[in-house]
C-alpha cells in the first residue's frame, strides 16, 4: 500500500469516527420505554447505543419513554428518534427532547472523563 493511499485510509476512518458529542460510558444511563428497561453504556450528550432493542421500527421512528441515571429513581421523559440499527438489535438512538438539567449533566459528566 503506497503511503497515499495508506494516508486516505485513515483519513477515511477519522473521518467515520469523528462525533459531535462525546461518549462516556460511565454512569450508566437508565431507559424505559414500551415496557422495556435498559440500562445504556454507550451515551452521549447527543445519543445513547442500546445492545438488544426491543423495537423494530425503521430509522428515523420515534421512541419515547423516561430517562435517568441507572442507580437512582428519579427519572424524566424523553423523545429520540431511531438513527441506525443493525441485524443484531443495536440501536442507536438520537435525542430530540429530554429534560434540560439532565441533559447539562450528561455533557458535564462526559466533558470531564
Amino acid at each position: 500500500m503506497s503511503s497515499e493511499t495508506a494516508v486516505l485510509s485513515w483519513a477515511r476512518r477519522l473521518q467515520e469516527e469523528r462525533r459531535l458529542h462525546i461518549r462516556a460510558n460511565q454512569p450508566w444511563l437508565r431507559v424505559e420505554t414500551e415496557g422495556f428497561a435498559y440500562i445504556v453504556r454507550d451515551w452521549s450528550v447527543g445519543g445513547a447505543a442500546i445492545d438488544h432493542f426491543h423495537s423494530s421500527g425503521a430509522v428515523g421512528s420515534l421512541v419515547t419513554g423516561l430517562l435517568g441515571w441507572s442507580g437512582t429513581e428519579t427519572l424524566s421523559p424523553f423523545q429520540a428518534d431511531i438513527v441506525r440499527q443493525d441485524e443484531h438489535g443495536r440501536t442507536a438512538l438520537r435525542w430530540l427532547n429530554m429534560d434540560p438539567e439532565l441533559q447539562r449533566e450528561l455533557d458535564q459528566i462526559a466533558r470531564h472523563r
